[in-house]
């Protein structure tokens, strides 16, 4: 039997395509390895070593983020996304919301939709799996926003895939900045950037000398998914190291809230992490970290669409990282504050389609250098005048193949990068700072089949003003422009997009029209923002703080991708035997306006908080047609209390999206919805259980049925996740 045919009898219904698992030796493999970690946790009780001191006895996720619940209390958190530079958040003048990795574990997230549900104007796109789950900020969606790992860049971007290649319980901390900053990130940063710090030896154990081992098994209800995450951590001295591997493993389809199987959503993830530090002195670190994101399902080609049978693939996803990361960060030198970062990342996708064994190759590296400093040149009315400043230069390179030949639709191609920025943060007496920039950016693109050269160069500047005139309160304007070049694949994707049966001997083939001449996106935005902060309100512990940003982006050349099902007559093809109806895609640019308002607020204490965050964003095309991509609004409230001295945390997340109706003919509207979740941990900190840490979700409590706009199938339903973890530490 041929490869041909064996595909084919795999997909003779689509039941047992979506039933079918690949790599069964793998799963078992897997499950293997979760069952383990559940008996190490079993035995800890009696097998786990005393904790040698007072610190050591927090268990390291309170320990690398401190107390939660002293955190609930502690708003004056600091923030460098902004302006690569460490600020206090609520004197910044930006848009930017902070996640620790307590805010993440506490939700128990099964994909990163769930991890920025909570912030204002950021969405997550690609539906319920998790392999194509793409950034979105105001709006700005995909490549319009900036990904940023450990300080070097995520550029990774393949039709119908995503972008958040990690698990998200890997990270230590997540910034979110919205809002146009190119000026210091360069192209792709209309809507704004993601920025992510992974957790190193030195976080967990807290700075002491010593060794330890954590270990979590989790599972999930909807999907019937198992987990397990394994860390091992020490530190001796001025070297640290740490290890970690999740092992993830859905084992039935997802089912929506209407109870229907959402097909062909099973997947298995493995993902590494390898942190090795050395910390010089109290002010100098280096680190190395290599990690690896590895994720194997059947999905249909177009991940955020419903499975076919003539769609489904067997896909492999392999993203591979090296990143070398020097700081230096010393109060006395007042010339040099470093950052400095080289890196090399590699993905690679293969997808077997089973109807007819088409195979399918794809490989995008990009490998960069970037140097960052900040000197303070002196003080004005007390405050220090910094002047940071930076080079960057990276190459994304792509491939791919299928069948073994070049694939017209993903070709080789290369974009060179080479940057400088320079931005000063300048105090101005009475309260009043500003804070101007300018970032100048020159690329290259190089293509084969036959399309010429390209070098283009951008120039974006910035300037944001703040005015503290009272403890209390913050007030804050920024005008900003961004931009960002046209990727590889808008510019020359060609050949055979998709075909489409219409009835017996005819067809649709819809074919890719190259642009090579396609202008990078260009906006201007323009923000307005105020915080007000009032600590023991009520002459009690608690700490209100309210934040309001109203802003609005005039888009020059936004890149939209026109699809023409039918573009002209239809012609017979001797060779099929068919009448084929020719249709075309195309990427155009069109002018757009962006606009919209964040309001958030947190009352917070050392008994519990209660927060809300609310968004509004509206678009349109110059001529008043509208934009399908702009994300519904949506308001959150979520809340928690502490039991038992900190040791329980129970709380909700209430969701309430508007519906998104008015988009372009024919695209795809969305009903409103509402959803409500909750969550318990439970940390002993005596007893026989004294070191465990338990934790309980259950998201979409109710079992509601509801779409994210605009994604095109619908999310799950109720799901139960319960983790166990346990440290075991020899630390002193």
């Amino acid at each position: 039997m041929t490869d041909l045919q064996k595909a084919r009898t795999r997909t003779a219904k689509l039941e047992s395509i979506s039933c079918a698992r690949p790599q069964s030796g793998s799963v078992r493999i897997r499950r293997a390895a979760c069952i383990c970690a559940a008996a190490m946790l079993g035995l800890g009780v009696a097998a786990a070593a005393e904790p040698t001191s007072d610190e050591a006895r927090k268990p390291p996720a309170e320990r690398s983020d401190q107390n939660p619940a002293a955190d609930e209390v502690a708003l004056e958190d600091m923030v460098v996304s902004a302006t690569r530079t460490e600020r206090s958040r609520f004197t910044t003048p930006a848009a930017v919301s902070v996640l620790t990795g307590t805010d993440i574990a506490q939700i128990q997230p099964y994909g990163f939709q769930d991890v920025f549900e909570s912030i204002p104007g950021v969405n997550v796109l690609g539906g319920p799996r998790r392999i194509a789950e793409e950034p979105s900020i105001r709006g700005f969606a995909d490549e319009q926003v900036v990904i940023r790992l450990d300080g070097t860049r995520q550029n990774f971007n393949k039709a119908h895939g995503g972008r958040f290649l990690i698990d998200p319980d890997l990270l230590r901390s997540v910034e979110v900045l919205r809002g146009a900053g190119s000026a210091i990130y360069g192209s792709g940063a209309l809507g704004g950037a993601f920025v992510l710090e992974t957790v190193s030896g030195r976080d967990l154990t807290g700075g002491m000398d010593g060794i330890g081992l954590r270990q979590k098994v989790g599972w999930q209800s909807n999907g019937e998914e198992w987990s397990s995450f394994t860390t091992g951590y020490g530190s001796t001295g001025s070297i640290d190291v740490m290890a970690s591997y999740v092992l993830r493993d859905v084992g039935e389809d997802l089912e929506t809230g209407a109870g229907d199987p959402i097909l062909a959503t099973r997947d298995e993830v493995g993902s590494g992490l390898l942190k090795l530090g050395w910390q010089a002195d109290d002010h100098q670190r280096i680190e190395l970290a290599l990690d690896r994101f590895e994720n194997t399902g059947r999905n249909p080609t177009n991940a955020n669409a419903l499975a076919t049978p003539t769609t489904i693939v067997d896909r492999d996803t392999d993203r591979r990282s090296s990143r070398f990361r020097y700081r230096l960060d010393d109060p006395d030198n007042r010339w040099f504050n470093l950052d400095a970062a080289i890196y090399r990342n590699e993905v690679e996708t293969s997808e077997f389609r089973l109807n007819d064994g088409r195979i399918d190759n794809t490989d995008f590296e990009t490998r960069g250098l970037e140097l960052t400093n900040s000197s303070r040149l002196g003080r004005i009315g007390g405050e220090s005048v910094r002047l940071t400043y930076g080079i960057e230069t990276y190459t994304d390179e792509q491939s791919g193949t299928r069948n073994g030949n070049d694939r017209e639709q993903f070709p080789d191609a290369e974009i060179e990068y080479q940057a400088a920025f320079i931005q000063a943060e300048l105090p101005l007496g009475g309260g009043f700072s500003m804070i101007p920039g300018v970032r100048f950016d020159a690329f290259e693109y190089a293509a084969g089949a036959g399309f010429p050269a390209r070098d283009e160069e951008e120039v974006t500047p910035r300037v944001a003003l703040g005015w503290q005139p009272s403890d209390s309160l913050y007030l804050w304007g920024e005008y900003a422009q961004a931009f960002r070049a046209p990727s590889l694949t808008e510019l020359f994707a060609d050949g055979v997009h998709f075909v489409v049966p219409l009835a017996p001997g005819q067809v649709v083939v819809n074919e890719f029209v190259p642009t090579p001449e396609l202008q990078s996106e260009q906006s201007e935005q323009f923000q307005l923002g105020a915080r007000w902060r009032r600590e023991d309100l009520f002459e009690s512990d608690l700490t209100l703080e309210l934040n309001v940003v109203a802003y609005r982006n005039d888009v020059d050349n936004f890149v939209d991708q026109f699809v023409q099902f039918i573009s002209g007559p239809p012609a017979f093809d001797p060779f099929s035997g068919q009448l084929v109806f020719p249709g075309i895609t195309t990427n155009r640019n069109i002018d757009a306006e962006i606009e919209g308002a964040e309001f958030s607020a947190r009352l917070a204490g050392t008994g519990g908080y209660l927060e809300t965050a609310w968004t509004t964003v509206d678009g349109e095309g110059a001529g008043g047609e509208d934009l399908a991509s702009i994300q519904a609004d949506r308001a959150v409230l979520e809340g928690g209390i502490y039991l038992a001295g900190g040791e329980i945390t129970l709380g909700a997340r209430l969701v309430g999206s508007a519906d998104r109706r008015d988009v372009p003919e024919g695209a795809l509207a969305t009903p409103g919805y509402g959803k409500t979740d909750i969550f318990a941990k439970y940390f002993p900190r005596s007893g026989a259980l004294r070191g465990f840490e338990f934790r309980l979700a259950i998201d979409n409590l109710f079992d509601k049925d509801f779409r994210i706009h605009p994604n095109g199938i619908d999310e799950p339903g109720r799901s139960v996740r319960i983790t166990v973890a346990r440290a075991f530490e020899w630390l002193k």
